[in-house]
């Protein structure tokens, strides 16, 4: 799979997110974002959720490429988190990444023992010792919504990303009014904590759809190189879906 959807997934990862509550999260809901650079649409991202009987969520996201983007890119990547809510924490207890198509085959499928204390990659037989709160590179969004509902403004997880477990930092950065193809929201920034001049992702996310990002941008040296922008969203209380005209960016 191409590194351009890739990195569509990745600027989805921790930032504020989903409504992780089980009272709060809708049953059934789907979000639909698109990936531009220079204002040009590389790919889509379409990412759903359901309930599972047991009361857990299985979150599924599909990134595939888009515009002048498809002619030389192919596949998709697909990814797909099972985690429950428990005593106000995220758990995760499986997660799977397939990249299709391409050069780019990377494959993951983390199963979580808990009980054992270890997290075990199916597909390559690698293990790690499981550090309490380790989240997956979906559930991660989760356990920060859960939190930002809580009124906290930093976070710190580690996260395995299928290669080692990192520790990931995040600080609430701001306010503003935003115009998304949604409507207009009030959002929150979430800024990624790196040392001075490395890379870092801020997301603007919206509390009246329980903190779901609505722009992610990755910065470089202070400048947004990658946007992530929503496009449709359902499920949550008051969404309006698409809206008729595209605001500027």
């Amino acid at each position: 799979m191409s590194k351009t959807i890739s990195i569509l997934l990745l600027a989805l990862l921790p930032h504020c997110s989903l409504y992780a509550a089980p009272e709060l999260l809708p049953a059934e809901f789907s979000a639909t974002y698109s990936l531009r650079q220079a204002g040009v649409t590389l790919a889509e991202l379409e990412r759903k959720g359901h309930r599972a009987g047991d009361g857990s969520y299985i979150i599924e996201s599909v990134a595939e490429p888009r515009g002048l983007a498809a002619w030389f890119l192919d596949g998709d990547t697909r990814e797909r988190s099972h985690w429950m809510l428990k005593d106000g924490r995220v758990i995760p207890l499986r997660y799977t990444y397939r990249e299709n198509g391409g050069s780019r085959k990377k494959r993951m499928d983390l199963e979580y023992r808990w009980e054992e204390g270890v997290v075990t990659d199916r597909d390559s037989g690698r293990r790690w010792e499981l550090p309490a709160d380790t989240q997956d590179q979906t559930s991660i969004q989760f356990a920060i919504m859960h939190r930002l509902q809580r009124g906290e403004r930093e976070f710190r997880y580690p996260m395995l990303d299928g290669k080692r477990i990192r520790q990931r930092h995040y600080r609430v950065a701001g306010r503003k009014t935003l115009d998304t193809r949604v409507g207009r929201l009030e959002v929150i920034g979430v800024r990624e904590v790196k040392p001075e001049g490395k890379r870092y992702s801020l997301f603007w996310c919206a509390p009246r759809y329980g903190y779901l990002p609505v722009r992610i941008e990755q910065h470089k040296r202070g400048t947004p190189t990658l946007i992530t922008v929503i496009e449709k969203i359902s499920g949550f209380p008051g969404a309006p879906g698409t809206v008729a005209s595209r605001p500027p960016f």
